[in-house]
C-alpha cells in the first residue's frame, strides 16, 4: 500500500498578522530602548598602551530611566587609518536611577598610537526587585 503524504495545515491569516505585529512592535521597542541606553553613556577617554598593549576606553553612565538598571556597553578601537583594532565590552550591574557610575573597558587586541573610541553598542536592563 504506498504511503500517502499529509500536508501540514495552513496558519490563519490572524495569527500570521499577529505574528508580524508582534515582532515589529519588538522591534520598535527594542531600538528605542537601545536609543535612550546610548544617550546615558559617553566615552571620556580612550588610550593606547605606549607600547602596544591592549587600550582602554572609560566613561560614565547617568541612568535617565525610572529604575535601577544593568549597564552593558560594547567599544571599538580603530587606528588613525579607520582599521579595527578590537573591542571592549564594559558590565556596571547596578545604577540607580538619576545616579551617575563609571565604567571602563579593555580593547581585546594589542594597538599602538593614536586611536579612537566608539560606543557599539549600549543595553540597560531593569534590576530584578527582590
Amino acid at each position: 500500500m504506498p504511503m500517502r503524504r499529509l500536508k501540514p495545515p495552513a496558519a490563519p491569516a490572524g495569527v500570521i498578522a499577529c505574528a508580524i505585529a508582534c515582532v515589529i512592535a519588538f522591534a520598535a521597542c527594542s531600538s528605542s530602548a537601545k536609543s535612550a541606553a546610548r544617550k546615558d553613556v559617553t566615552i571620556t577617554a580612550c588610550t593606547s598602551s605606549p607600547t602596544g598593549g591592549h587600550p582602554t576606553a572609560t566613561g560614565s553612565i547617568v541612568n535617565h530611566s525610572s529604575k535601577a538598571s544593568l549597564y552593558t556597553i560594547h567599544v571599538k578601537f580603530t587606528d588613525s587609518s579607520g582599521n579595527g583594532v578590537g573591542d571592549g565590552v564594559a558590565a556596571v550591574a547596578k545604577v540607580d536611577p538619576g545616579t551617575s557610575a563609571t565604567w571602563h573597558a579593555n580593547g581585546t587586541l594589542n594597538a599602538k598610537g593614536p586611536l579612537t573610541c566608539k560606543l557599539s553598542s549600549v543595553t540597560r536592563n531593569a534590576v530584578p526587585t527582590a
